[in-house]
């Protein structure tokens, strides 16, 4: 595949959450250029916000289309097939489309272009804006050299892990959902510690800073979660009776059931 040259690397619609997540990991941590990517979204609040942090151009999303590289597929999932529908005509097959709306498989999107178009999807996190995210990709119909140089420049934000198309459903569940429950749990010891009259902002450094330090831990250790549990319960200690309330209300199954429910919402996504 030859590209011709294009204005921007990078054009973005939607400047939701996860497109602003995008936009933060790719200029900070991409080492792309503020000025090689552009946004569009109908929601126009949102657009001046992106503009006004980031600044990067704002366009109609068929200009977008026409002038970037890498068309990044931001929007919520129901919005897709009326999207690509709209901004068919715009898009090249020198271009390449990348997606990450959940559930949206790549034949779905090649339907809804009404072609076959190159396509990579792809399920981030937010933590790509912190240049801690994971990514599991897949692709089709993409020069192996693109699909390289896109995938260095994602790799600088995120874990990226190519996988096959019927394992990003489990992606989804964990690792796109994943942070919310992890932020759900932040917001448990948040609150239980201001609920013991620990002020707000106190609180909630120990929360933060009790999930970076026990996050580098692990992510620092060969060993496994359970081996590293393991050796912060004591017998008879405090952490070991936590550990057991945890286990006597039966957390595992809890924690089970909640990413089935995720990827069960994944798989329903893409019918």
């Amino acid at each position: 595949m030859i590209f011709e040259e294009k204005k921007f690397q990078f054009g973005i619609i939607g400047c939701g959450n996860i497109g602003t997540a995008i936009a933060g990991g790719l200029i900070k941590y991409g080492n792309v250029p503020a000025e090689k990517i552009c946004a569009s979204d109908i929601d126009i609040p949102k657009t001046e916000g992106f503009k006004r942090v980031f600044n990067i151009q704002i366009l109609q999303q068929n200009t977008l289309a026409e002038n970037s590289r890498f068309i990044i597929l931001a929007v919520k999932p129901k919005d897709i097939p009326q999207l690509c529908s709209e901004i068919s005509s715009s898009v090249e097959n020198t271009s390449v489309i990348i997606s990450v709306a959940a559930g949206i498989t790549i034949e779905s999107i090649h339907k809804f272009f009404g072609r076959k178009v190159p396509t990579i999807r792809i399920m981030p996190n937010l933590a790509i804006e912190n240049g801690k995210g994971i990514i599991g990709y897949c692709w089709d119909g993409v020069d192996s050299n693109i699909l390289k140089e896109v995938i260095e420049i994602f790799s600088r934000t995120s874990l990226c892990i190519p996988v096959k198309e019927q394992d990003m459903f489990l992606i989804t569940a964990v690792a796109g959902s994943g942070p919310g429950f992890l932020f759900y749990f932040a917001e448990i010891i948040h609150r239980y510690l201001i609920g013991k009259n620990i002020n707000e902002e106190i609180s909630r450094k120990i929360t933060a800073t009790l999930f970076e330090g026990t996050g580098l831990m692990l992510a620092l250790s060969e060993q496994t979660p359970s081996v590293l549990k393991e050796k912060v319960c004591s017998p008879g200690g405090t952490t070991l009776a936590g550990i057991e309330k945890m286990r006597e209300k039966n957390i595992d199954r809890i924690l089970t059931d909640a990413f089935d429910a995720a990827l069960k919402r994944a798989i329903e996504l893409s019918k």
